[in-house]
């Protein structure tokens, strides 16, 4: 206590000029020490801002990339659907030429609202009228505007979308060359694919994005040139080549940032290229509001002004601890808010997110990423990807690596028990000095639109298939019925002078081999009819328990263990007979292909909106490269089969506004799912 009496003592007893430089180089060292601090946390503030901000691009790029995609797909599938009926049209004029009454009766069972067929003068010689079209005079030379499918360079023309001439709304227009010479042209109703990109569009994702005016001041997408979609608080913008930093930014392949002003405001902007298809169509830019970065610097500047007022070396510290800590909490504040708007951001999109950091563990997973893999966020994070999601690891490791910059990449993967197959953009997150701080997935399930596709094609398929059965039996039949009339009188009319036996035997073979083939013309066109039902309101448990007896003797006709356990409670419109026979063929191909001792369970269930009729069994399985076939009319792989069991049974289920699903592994068994439209 005496020397530190003593010390103070000699401290006070310093001249005045040494007191006042001590005191000034304290006050100097301490406001230094604060003025750096300053520096750093809002270097803290714009590095997260930073962040944040090329996170948010990068999701409403993926975002403008998925919903232009989706778009033309859809497209693509309505412009396919078209050209095949046009296509189906030529065939059958082909066999017959079309008419008029031809062409009503098709488009109005076919879903085309308009055909035209023309000759080689580009005279029209068959059409359909609509019920709702009023007849108008054509204003168009119809050679001219089909000029490439006349002159024979293109076997199909698409003319896009068109205003309907009689003001129905738009139509979307393509034409084939007529194999008789002409054209076969068609439009289809487009309003609901216009719709489609209205809602789906980039410029529709910027509006909703923009509508949250929390944290966002504005959001332009533009070229070179113009605007091409923006919030609606922007009605102008620089031309990228009068602004040094849009146009750099336009050149370059990552987003850059900087601090300009919107409205006589500040805001925190950032740029970056949008790519599509490889090709640059413009800029994205999203504008920051600086509001909780202008409060937090001016409460730093305001500290800092203070300490300048301070005389007491200990009031310095205490007021420089408060200061420390209320910086820290304010950054934290800031932080937080931008965490919970980018999260606010991801939690609105319909795609998968997952971010991992420099050591692949998980920091950051989206709600739609905890529904489709039921976990939860708590549950994940800090676990290392390969834990959690193995089947993306090796795209992120090679993110994370410096591999690859950015990948896309189609895979399969399983998730709550299904599998999945997901489409994933890989992303690398760097910081401020290109050091990588991460990677991001952001992934799309791709199961239910590749499983609707391969539904269309099989139907596509079959229904080629059944109009190709009924028109050979059609042409089958005629000579068929001459040489079995003249068979019949040979035997009636006609005794040889010899070996009557012998001549009887061949007669009556005749006659039975033309009743054979008879019976199969039958097959035929009963296929090539769709089935005609008759559908009842059915309670789906009850159908199938009251058929289980019939099914459950034809397992164990072959000593095979049957099971059935029914728990959808829910109602479905069904041709029972109809159905019955679909699981009759279902079963019976079951037993064939399970050995003594083996097992068949069949299950009802409800999946979201739809009922499910599963039968599982145990036997030696469909291999891989014959299940795309096994619903072809004719394929079978048994000695004595017809090859129409399956093909009938999925013609059914279609006719009911249903699909049959089918998962399989050679010498493991097979899964049939039926599934049906709930009432």
């Amino acid at each position: 206590m005496k020397r530190n009496a003593f010390s103070e003592k000699q401290l006070l007893m310093l001249p005045p000029g040494y007191l006042a430089g001590l005191f000034s180089l304290l006050v100097f060292l301490f406001l230094g020490t604060a003025f750096f601090e300053y520096q750093y946390r809002k270097s803290e503030i714009e590095h997260i801002m930073r962040e944040e901000a090329a996170l948010l691009i990068h999701a409403l790029r993926v975002g403008a990339e998925n919903a232009i995609t989706g778009y033309n797909e859809n497209r693509s599938l309505l412009t396919g659907s078209l050209f095949d009926q046009l296509r189906l049209l030529d065939r059958l004029d082909m066999q017959k030429p079309l008419t008029s009454t031809d062409l009503c009766v098709i488009a109005g069972s076919n879903g085309v609202y308009r055909i035209n067929v023309f000759d080689g003068n580009g005279r029209r010689i068959a059409y359909n009228t609509p019920l709702d079209h009023t007849p108008l005079d054509r204003t168009c030379d119809p050679r001219q505007m089909l000029q490439p499918l006349y002159s024979g360079k293109q076997d199909s023309l698409l003319l896009g979308i068109r205003q309907s001439a009689s003001d129905r709304g738009p139509r979307l227009i393509a034409a084939v060359r007529r194999s008789r010479g002409g054209v076969i042209a068609g439009n289809i109703d487009a309003s609901r694919l216009l719709d489609l990109r209205r809602r789906l569009g980039a410029g529709q994702l910027i509006q909703r994005i923009g509508a949250d005016t929390t944290g966002i001041e504005y959001i332009i997408w533009q070229d070179a040139n113009a605007i091409l979609s923006a919030t609606p608080n922007v009605s102008k913008a620089d031309p990228v080549h009068t602004d040094p930093f849009l146009l750099s930014s336009y050149r370059a392949t990552s987003a850059k940032t900087r601090m300009t002003a919107f409205n006589g405001k500040p805001v925190f902007e950032v740029v970056k290229p949008f790519y599509y298809n490889g090709v640059n169509v413009g800029l994205l830019r999203i504008g920051l509001k600086t509001d909780h970065y202008d409060v937090a610097a001016a409460k730093l500047r305001n500290r800092l002004l203070m300490l300048v007022g301070l005389v007491v070396i200990g009031s310095l510290f205490m007021f420089n601890l408060i200061v420390t800590r209320r910086s820290e909490a304010e950054m934290k504040h800031a932080c937080e808010r931008a965490q919970n708007f980018s999260s606010v951001i991801l939690e609105s999109m319909a795609d998968v997110v997952v971010a991992v950091d420099a050591a692949g563990k998980i920091t950051m997973i989206n709600g739609p990423a905890e529904q489709l893999f039921l976990i939860s966020l708590r549950e994940v994070t800090g676990k290392h990807v390969n834990e959690v999601f193995p089947e993306s690891a090796p795209f992120l490791d090679g993110i994370v690596s410096g591999r690859h910059a950015m990948l896309d990449r189609e895979f399969f993967c399983t998730a709550g028990g299904r599998q999945l197959l997901l489409a994933g953009n890989f992303s690398l997150i760097t910081g401020t000095d290109n050091r990588i701080e991460g990677a991001v997935a952001v992934l799309r399930d791709l199961t239910e639109q590749r499983a609707m596709q391969q539904v269309i094609d099989r139907q596509a398929k079959l229904q080629a298939m059944g109009e190709l059965a009924s028109g050979v039996a059609h042409e089958i039949r005629n000579p068929l019925n001459a040489i079995g009339i003249l068979a019949q009188r040979l035997d009636i009319e006609f005794s040889p002078a010899a070996d009557e036996p012998e001549y009887r035997h061949l007669v009556r073979t005749v006659l039975s081999e033309v009743h054979r083939l008879n019976a199969i013309v039958q097959r035929f066109l009963k296929f090539g009819r769709p089935p005609q039902l008759m559908p009842v309101p059915v309670h789906l448990d009850d159908f199938v328990r009251s058929y289980g007896t019939v099914l459950q003797s034809e397992a164990e006709k072959k000593s095979i263990r049957f099971t059935l356990k029914a728990d959808c409670d829910r109602t479905v419109l069904i041709d029972r007979e109809q159905m019955q026979q679909v699981l009759l063929n279902i079963i019976r191909n079951g037993v064939e292909a399970t050995a003594k001792g083996g097992s068949i369970a069949l299950r009802v269930f409800c999946r979201g909106s739809r009922s499910v009729i599963e039968i599982a069994d145990s036997g030696t399985g469909i291999p891989a490269a014959k299940l795309p076939e096994i619903f072809n009319l004719y394929f079978t792989t048994k000695d004595d089969g017809s090859g129409m069991g399956l093909s009938i049974a999925n013609q059914i289920v279609h006719a009911h506004g249903g699909l049959i699903e089918v998962s399989s592994r050679e010498g493991e068994g097979s899964v049939f799912s039926i599934v049906l439209p709930s009432l």
